[in-house]
């Protein structure tokens, strides 16, 4: 009986080792996630874990425990705890199988000592800011089914450290600054069935590499928004398994192969944002099951096969911003599934088909920028879903059916840069649930209906550039939730209600271009989340003074007042736009200082307060760079400042324009403003006083596209560091006293299209012996009144053509470029006036006014685009040069007071668009041809020849009778011409006719085209950057 209670007692000490060890295991877990908590902010979350609650360990917060009691789960999913994984006990957790961290502030670095969580299947550290590389001990986890590592800081380790993962099904890497080729590791991970490496900065030609041949089980794989490279990845084919691929935002390129239709499970296709190119595959349409295609930004051309029908159960379709063309294939309104058709940006044309109205389960269709025509269909109207239409940019016409109220349910309505006309139809107002109502850019009239007040969950109302009339209705100041009001550029008028003050929610108002009237609003002042304001070019029938409330609206971004009827001074309470960007007030009647005000807005980019009656000083403050890091565009022409200017103005190294053109400036420059020019692409100094030496300091970093130091006193040498200013294309350095021959070193700046001298001390022969291609894209070139000798440098200028493309748009990152226009300058009867144009195709020679001698050289006929050509007030000698008929596009040739002699040659007829012509005041002989615009030249043009005859002079030629004077029809010739030379009075002395037609480069008064887009693309930058 003794011995049978020995193995009683045995398993009842086994038992209670057993207890003691689970006793122990617990109580080591608790301690671990204890000490754990400790180091953890805010550990309020994590109260229930206390060593004095061990008892209740597995009911601790995020704590699960298998059947021994053992933590067998951590879930901390969002509990917005920060902290360190280097304070977790690793060794603790002998049987955890689920980490999930998620949602969290954890940051640092992956401890290595993770490996010792050897039961690990699931770990989820995502959406934290975990950093360094991730540890290769990772990848010693053998048993881990799922590892997310997404939204982290993570940085790319030694991929070939990392052991393949066999067991793994499921891993995701995105949104990490990875960088490095393709993992390795992955490629022999062959149980995955999900991928996801998305935004991160991994690159390689995956061709080459073949990763993807041994992931046979692989359902979804996304690689969006990385560097990969090259043709798209053939071994992707043999992922039949495959129901998601996203390659989007990368720079795979070549075309789609047909083997697409290997994948026959897809379901989802993203190619977006790639250089794919050609037309879409033919069997791409094979793929049955698919829901979501998407190829956004791509280079994919052709038109689109009707076989797109196959595509049954498609739910998204977007080929937004490729080059699609043709019209839509009728079988893509058989899609009844669809959901969004996104088709913006291709080059689709033809009227949309009324089977539209088939796609039963549209809610968003985007056809924006096309060229599709014609009324919108009827049934587009049916299209009961519909929450977001936009088709701006077409050739749409017609008006809108009032059957628009049966898209009860759309929030976005836009319209824009279409020929849509007429008034808006009543029923457009019923559409209760309307968001955004965008309709710039058409033909819209009439008066807008008070029930636009019934719209009252509008956020956006974008009228501008239609014809709208009459006074703003008043229900549209009921509209609570307005933060857009754009009405610019229409005829609405009247006074702006008081109760415009009512839009509280309201960030940005354009009433510009508008004939409203009386005093700027004062309660706009009022709506303090204002952002952009623009009052712009109201007709000049604002007026008053610009209200002391400005300041209130703190948080003005753009400030708009230009082209109004506004005086008195700039208020000071301006300083407090703190956050204002651009300041525009040009084209008023505002007086007083440019108050030192301005110059604490520290994150001014743009300012003009041009054309106005501003004086004094120009503040040294508002050249601070430190104050003005970000200062672009500084234009303060046209006005009454006085005094010199300031050194400071070489720290704003941030400037692209500066316009000080047409003040009373004076002094010298500043040694240092021609290390402006390493950042400036334009400077305007034209009009002023300005004395002394030119400085010597333009840099080989020299930026400058336009230089215009017209009409002031500079004296001294052209600087020869302004051969640095590669990038020079329009040069005026005339009406000043600059004493030098010709400089040679304006051969080397090749990109030069206007060079203006006129009206120096410049003299001596010109000369350019040494250069192969002098000037080669020269257009205007004025060299007049100087005291130029030797023989006429025709030939230096002989690469002058036209150019169509002149003008430098913006280029296709939507950065800024400069322009210019230009004025000929006209002198008539010894008054000078100016004809403003875009010299896009004017060529012009003016050499008038110096001490050239000897013949016309023959190569001035090779000048086969010139329009202008003054070789007047010389001492030119021999014949007019009968080739000067191969100056087909010639519109006015004065050869006036030299010592031409010979007969007018006949030839000369051929010049059909000649309308200016004078060969006074020379030794010139025989019968004036009587053909073509010769025959519409009068006397003026001959005088002081005495050897001429015939019409229209008195004196007859011998044995010829004078033909009956042809009448002119004055509309027959000029129809269709940018500018005319007629009613020019010429023949008068030379102070007067130098510079008679000669093209020189003004900044235009007002508003040119050029400042113009620049406000536009400056003001969009700035929206985009600040909404």
């Amino acid at each position: 009986m003794a011995y049978s209670a020995k193995p009683s007692h045995l398993l009842l000490f086994v038992f209670f080792l057993s207890s003691l060890e689970s006793i122990l295991a617990t109580t080591r877990e608790g301690e671990a996630l204890v000490k754990w908590k400790n180091s953890l902010a805010p550990s309020s979350f994590l109260d229930s874990w206390s060593l004095t609650n061990l008892e209740n360990l597995c009911n601790w917060t995020g704590i699960t425990c298998n059947s021994a009691g053992s933590v067998s789960e951590i879930n901390l999913f969002e509990k917005q705890l920060n902290g360190m994984l280097s304070e977790f006990g690793f060794t603790s957790f002998p049987n955890l199988n689920n980490l999930t961290l998620a949602y969290n502030f954890f940051s640092g670095p992956i401890p290595p000592a993770i490996e010792n969580l050897t039961q690990l299947q699931y770990l989820d550290l995502s959406m934290n800011s975990l950093n360094g590389p991730i540890p290769f001990q990772v990848s010693h986890l053998q048993s881990l089914l799922i590892l997310n590592l997404s939204q982290n800081a993570l940085q790319a380790p030694n991929w070939s450290h990392f052991s393949p993962m066999p067991v793994l099904r499921f891993l995701k890497l995105s949104r990490n600054p990875l960088v490095s080729k393709f993992p390795n590791f992955i490629s022999n991970s062959h149980s995955l069935t999900y991928l996801n490496l998305s935004h991160n900065k991994f690159s390689g030609d995956l061709v080459r590499e073949s990763v993807f041949t041994n992931l046979h089980h692989l359902e979804v794989l996304s690689l969006v928004g990385n560097s990969f490279e090259g043709s798209f990845p053939p071994d992707i084919f043999k992922l039949s398994k495959l129901t998601r691929l996203a390659l989007s935002s990368n720079k795979f390129s070549g075309s789609v192969p047909n083997d697409i239709r290997l994948l026959c499970g897809l379901e989802y296709l993203y190619l977006a944002d790639n250089s794919f190119e050609g037309p879409l595959p033919p069997d791409i349409f094979k793929l049955s099951r698919l829901k979501h295609l998407v190829l956004w930004s791509n280079k994919f051309s052709g038109s689109v096969s009707n076989d797109i029908g196959l595509l049954s159960e498609l739910e998204s379709l977007d080929l937004n911003s490729n080059f699609f063309e043709g019209p839509l294939p009728p079988n893509v309104f058989k899609l009844s599934k669809l959901r969004f058709l996104y088709l913006w940006g291709n080059n689709f044309s033809g009227s949309v088909s009324n089977d539209i109205g088939l796609l039963s389960e549209l809610e968003a269709l985007n056809l924006d920028s096309n060229f599709f025509e014609g009324p919108l269909p009827l049934n587009l109207f049916k299209l009961s879903k519909l929450k977001f239409l936009t088709l701006t940019s077409n050739k749409f016409l017609g008006s809108i059916p009032n059957d628009i109220r049966l898209l009860c349910d759309l929030e976005y309505l836009y319209l824009g840069n279409n020929s849509f006309e007429g008034p808006l139809p009543p029923n457009i107002f019923k559409l209760s649930k309307l968001k955004d109502l965008v309709l710039w850019g058409n033909k819209f009239s009439g008066s807008v209906s008070n029930d636009i007040g019934l719209l009252y969950e509008l956020e956006t109302l974008d009228l501008n550039s239609n014809f709208f009339e009459g006074p703003l209705p008043p229900n549209l100041f009921k509209l609570s939730k307005l933060k857009i009001l754009s009405l610019y550029k229409n005829n609405f008028s009247g006074f702006i209600s008081k109760d415009i003050g009512l839009l509280f929610e309201l960030e940005s108002l354009y009433l510009g271009s508008n004939f409203f009237e009386g005093l700027l609003p004062p309660h706009v002042f009022r709506l303090s989340k204002l952002r952009d304001l623009g009052l712009s070019d109201n007709r000049n029938l604002f007026e008053g003074s610009i209200p002391i409330g400005l300041g209130l609206l703190t948080n003005l971004r753009y400030l708009d007042l230009h082209s109004n009827n506004l005086g008195g001074y700039i208020p000071s309470d301006i300083g407090n736009l703190k956050l204002l960007v651009l300041l525009d007030l040009n084209s008023n009647q505002l007086t007083g200082p440019l108050l030192k005000i301005v110059s604490n807005l520290t994150n001014l980019m743009f300012l003009d307060v041009s054309d106005n009656s501003l004086s004094g000083n120009i503040q040294s403050d508002l050249w601070k760079y430190n104050d003005h890091p970000t200062l672009e565009f500084i234009n303060l022409s046209g006005n009454h400042f006085t005094g010199e200017l300031p050194t400071t103005i070489c720290n704003v190294t941030s400037l692209s324009v500066l316009d000080l053109s047409n003040n009373a400036l004076s002094g010298a420059l500043p040694n240092c403003f021609g290390n402006l020019a390493d950042g400036l692409l334009y400077i305007n100094l034209a009009n002023n006083q300005f004395r002394g030496t030119i400085p010597t300091t333009f840099s080989r970093s020299c930026q400058l596209t336009y230089l215009n130091m017209d009409d002031n006193q500079f004296e001294g040498l052209l600087p020869p560091s302004l051969a640095n200013c590669k990038h020079l294309r329009i040069l005026d350095m005339g009406n000043n006293k600059i004493g030098d021959t010709f400089p040679s070193w304006l051969y080397v700046l090749g990109a030069l299209e206007v060079l203006v001298l006129r009206s120096n001390k410049l003299y001596g022969t010109i000369s350019a012996r040494s250069i192969e291609d002098p000037f080669p894209k020269l257009r205007i070139v004025d060299l007049s009144n100087n005291q130029f000798m030797g023989h006429l440098p025709i030939q230096y200028f002989k690469n002058m053509k036209s150019n169509d493309n002149l003008y430098r748009y913006l280029n296709s990152t939507g950065e800024i470029d400069i322009s210019y226009e230009a004025a000929v300058s006209l002198t008539v009867k010894g008054t000078e006036y100016e004809v403003a144009n875009n010299l896009h195709i004017y060529t012009a020679i003016d050499l008038s006014c110096n001490k050239f001698q000897g013949e016309i050289p023959k190569v001035a006929g090779e000048l086969r685009w010139l329009a202008l050509l003054n070789l007047s007030h010389n001492s030119l000698t021999g014949p007019i040069p009968s080739l000067l008929r191969n100056m087909k596009e010639l519109q006015s040739l004065d050869l006036s007071s030299n010592q031409l002699t010979g007969a007018i040659p006949p030839q000369l007829t051929a010049l059909t668009f000649l309308e200016v012509l004078n060969l006074s005041k020379n030794h010139l002989s025989g019968e004036i041809p009587q053909k073509g615009q010769f025959s519409t030249f009068n006397n003026d043009s001959y005088l002081g020849n005495s050897a001429l005859c015939g019409s229209p002079l008195t004196k007859k030629c011998a044995n010829t009778a004078s033909p009956p004077q042809e009448v002119r029809n004055g509309d027959e010739d000029d129809a269709g011409d940018e500018w005319t030379w007629e009613a020019i009075v010429m023949g008068y002395g030379c102070g007067l006719i130098c510079g008679l037609s000669s093209a020189y480069i003004v900044l235009k008064l007002g508003r040119p085209w050029w400042f113009v887009r620049y406000v536009e693309v400056l003001q969009l930058k700035l929206m985009k950057r600040y909404a």
